[in-house]
């Protein structure tokens, strides 16, 4: 009986990875996969679209599972990490807000953002009185040869709305919190993705994983060079971020988790391609990094360059 009882849970499985999903399957398959995007996802869609506190209200279109495809287990695989992605954004930007109602943060009406790093770990921040600058003022000190590809969409972007616009370093923060989470769960479902990739199921998880978490390489890089273009060109905003024990923490967080994901994710694609490798069967397997970022930048953000920023603001 209990064979019987097992073939058919795993029939059921199989014919899911071809059929319609429904959000129920997603929100338990996050949470037992993945907390931290689970938490980031099913609060929002608790808190809904909108929260105020005190007069003031902040507001998205998004729904909580709105870029989410539930076609099928693939479509679904091949949508969740710009869903995470998003939900990140917009659930970052309430946090000042849950926060300031249970009476743990002091909120500043114009100028706050909030950062999750896990499901048991949020800060609100209130920006600095001193104005940012535009993101995009960069182009002047960053070379062709280390542009790489996202660097028209967040350094000079068309429109100045875009928080790397308009928030400066604090944009640029917040879309590195974002890719990390995105990168996170891609690296969460591993087992997900071995159920619906079968012995083929590396080529989907190192692609889908290092096209996201490459962004670490990009963003770290632009943030460093903005403090030192702040120390050059605006020194008074450079002085106020070195003393700004909340900025410092939010940047070593991010960087900290994600740098530390990389590492979790090398270790298994390498010890996978071993596998592969002493198997009879054929594994395929994309890049460990593609070539549009890693090689670029992963040994510029280690220039002595960037010792004066490793010392302040990462040690």
């Amino acid at each position: 009986m209990k064979v019987k009882r097992l073939v058919v849970i795993s029939a059921l499985f199989s014919n899911s990875l071809y059929s319609q999903i429904s959000e129920q399957w997603v929100l338990e398959t996050l949470r037992k996969y993945s907390p931290s995007s689970y938490s980031i996802i099913n609060q929002y869609k608790i808190n809904g679209t909108s929260i105020s506190f005190e007069g003031s209200t902040i507001s998205s279109n998004m729904e909580h599972l709105e870029f989410c495809k539930m076609k099928d287990i693939k479509s679904f695989l091949s949508s969740i990490s710009t869903t995470v992605h998003e939900t990140t954004h917009a659930f970052d930007s309430q946090i000042p807000y849950i926060l300031a109602k249970q009476g743990l943060f002091k909120f500043n009406n114009f100028s706050n953002e909030g950062f999750i790093f896990d499901e048991n770990t949020k800060i609100g921040y209130n920006y600095p009185e001193i104005k940012f600058f535009q993101s995009r003022e960069l182009a002047s000190v960053i070379p062709e040869n280390l542009r790489t590809f996202r660097f028209k969409t967040y350094v000079v972007p068309e429109s100045n709305f875009q928080s790397t616009q308009s928030s400066g370093i604090i944009g640029l923060l917040d879309e590195f919190n974002a890719y990390y989470h995105g990168s996170k769960v891609i690296f969460d479902l591993l087992p997900v993705y071995k159920e619906a990739y079968g012995n083929n199921f590396l080529w989907s998880w190192s692609s889908d994983f290092a096209s996201n978490a490459d962004a670490f390489y990009e963003f770290d890089f632009w943030i460093k060079e903005y403090l030192l273009y702040a120390k050059s060109n605006n020194p008074a905003l450079y002085e106020t971020l070195k003393s700004d024990q909340t900025f410092k923490s939010i940047y070593k967080n991010i960087r900290l988790r994600f740098s530390s994901l990389i590492t979790q994710y090398e270790k298994k694609y390498d010890e996978f391609n071993t596998t592969a490798q002493k198997s009879n069967n054929i594994i395929y397997s994309s890049q460990k990094h593609p070539n549009l970022i890693y090689p670029i930048l992963v040994d510029q953000i280690k220039s002595s360059k960037y010792a004066e920023i490793e010392r302040y603001f990462l040690n």
